[in-house]
Order: C-alpha cells, then sequence, then structure tokens
C-alpha cells in the first residue's frame, strides 16, 4: 500500500508539472497563435508529454523492468488513449459551450483523463515488478 501512494503523490507531482504544461502551451498557442483551441490541444498536449513521460519514467514508476525504449512507446500508446479521449470530450465541450470555454473545459476533462493515466501507466507502461516484501513496509 505504501508503494501505491507514494506512487500516487509522485504521479500527481508530475502530472500536475505536465498538465501545467500542456494549458500554458495551449494558451500561448490560442492568444498568441491565435490557433484554434482544438488545433491548439494537440500541440499542448506534445510539449507535455515529453515531461510527463521523462517524471514518470524515472519517478513514479521508477522500479519498472521496461528498457527506455519499451517504456515509451507503452507510455505514448497509454498517453495518446487518453488525450484521444481528451480531445472528444474537449472538442464535445467546445462544441456546446464555444471556443471562449476552453481554458475552464480543458481543467474539467484533465480530471476525467487523469485517473486512466494512472491505471494504464502503473499496470501496462511502466508494469513494475514489485518486491512483495518491501511493500509490506
Amino acid at each position: 500500500m505504501k508503494i501505491i501512494s507514494r506512487q500516487g503523490i509522485l504521479f500527481g507531482l508530475v502530472g500536475t508539472i505536465a498538465a501545467a504544461m500542456h494549458f500554458c502551451c495551449l494558451l500561448l498557442l490560442v492568444q498568441h497563435v491565435q490557433l484554434k483551441p482544438v488545433l491548439a490541444n494537440p500541440l499542448a498536449f506534445l510539449c507535455a508529454f515529453v515531461i510527463s513521460f521523462i517524471g514518470h519514467y524515472h519517478l513514479t514508476f521508477s522500479q519498472t523492468q521496461h528498457s527506455c525504449l519499451q517504456a515509451l512507446w507503452r507510455w505514448l500508446c497509454s498517453a495518446l488513449a487518453g488525450f484521444g479521449l481528451n480531445q472528444i470530450l474537449f472538442m464535445a465541450g467546445i462544441k456546446c459551450f464555444g471556443n471562449q470555454a476552453y481554458w475552464w473545459l480543458w481543467f474539467i476533462v484533465t480530471i476525467i483523463v487523469t485517473f486512466l493515466s494512472f491505471v494504464l501507466g502503473k499496470f501496462w507502461a511502466f508494469n513494475e515488478k514489485v518486491n512483495h516484501e518491501a511493500s509490506n513496509d
């Protein structure tokens, strides 16, 4: 249980940093580059993905038995699944509430997708080999 608690905290920390990067890039691309929110969101995702992978590989799921390349491939697939859901919900929200609502829609959608990302990261992308003796601490 201690491992999951530690991972949850680290996942939240790394995820918050990556989400902040995503949101800042989204704002920059929409407000200064004048991209539509539904086009800016995928570009912002790519910026956040780099931070997310590095943080989760080296901190959150550092006990992974996967090579960096294998974990990168799996995390990319997991992140793309999460982003696909993110983008579908984001586009539906924009359609219902308009482009002016992009910032609060982004927050709501991000919260929804976070749980899925943790599950995919823990049980598939980084799939750690847990030392049961250490997990009883």
